[in-house]
């Protein structure tokens, strides 16, 4: 696709959005789509930061992500937003649209998910634990569960809204275990995507009710496997719960340290697990 093609998908993607989602907080207006080369992201991303976002700093390793393996980033600001896209041509239009509408989705969170205010601003990105260090497990636990949310939530509605595909299980299952493989102590920066991505393809999944009731397997799991399936049932029904409330997106410091903790569970048990598979070692 063509950058003219790419925009043109960036703005049907942002009337999309716009459409059905409710009470969106903005308007095509107020959202600025940027495009920069891979090794220009970073800079340029900083100079709409600058310009829409002023309270917000993009760290070395933030500033290594976009200029490495980020398509697009969204840049939220308290008027206008920005959406700094990676010049790449090889994407289709329905993989532009899940982009975009992902990106959209970390905005409208961001604007919407505790009236007004950004879960962020009120209890931190979980850095505070350089400056307190007695507020460790408390801030992981919040960092670890905000960021699981805002990426699964980001997935999820993007697939449902922008993909208008939902597979069977089966079908996806090779790919949501490669995701949950990276899933551990060992890899613990990639962890939480991965778990989040992965939690958003079987909740999209149309047979999604089987796989967080499935039935008691013919053979005896091992004490490592049924910890293991239990940890993480544990999170796909939290998440799945919170799906059916009337407005998803809003949260609260509760909700956000109660998955936190159940991620956390989840990646202590899943390193055992693959611990013992010979994954690692």
């Amino acid at each position: 696709m063509t950058r003219k093609e790419i925009r043109s998908c960036a703005a049907d993607t942002l009337a999309l959005f716009i459409q059905t989602m409710p009470d969106v907080p903005f308007t095509e207006d107020d959202i600025i789509i940027e495009f920069a080369t891979k090794k220009d992201m970073a800079v340029r991303a900083r100079e709409l930061c600058a310009k829409y976002v002023p309270d917000k700093i993009i760290n070395d390793s933030q500033a290594y992500e976009l200029t490495t393996s980020i398509a697009a980033n969204a840049l939220v600001g308290r008027e206008k937003s920005a959406v700094i896209v990676c010049d790449n041509r090889s994407k289709t239009e329905e993989e532009w649209r899940v982009i975009f509408f992902h990106e959209f989705m970390h905005i409208y969170c961001a604007k919407t998910e505790m009236d007004g205010e950004h879960f962020i601003d009120v209890y931190g990105s979980g850095t505070t634990l350089e400056e307190i260090p007695e507020n460790q497990i408390y801030d992981g636990t919040i960092n670890a569960g905000y960021f699981v949310w805002t990426e699964f939530i980001a997935h999820y509605y993007a697939w449902i809204k922008a993909s208008g595909t939902r597979y069977d299980y089966p079908l996806v299952a090779n790919y949501v275990n490669k995701l949950l493989c990276e899933v551990s102590t060992f890899t613990d920066e990639l962890s939480k995507s991965s778990f989040a991505m992965a939690c958003a393809y079987i909740l999209s999944c149309k047979d999604v009710e089987e796989i967080l009731y499935p039935p008691a397997p013919e053979e005896p799991d091992t004490p490592d496997e049924k910890r293991n399936k239990d940890a993480l049932l544990s999170c796909l029904r939290f998440l799945y719960d919170k799906l059916q409330t009337e407005r998803p997106w809003k949260i609260s410091e509760g909700f956000i340290e109660t998955l936190g903790g159940k991620f956390i569970m989840f990646k202590a048990t899943n390193s055992v697990y693959l611990k013992n598979a010979g994954v690692f070692g």
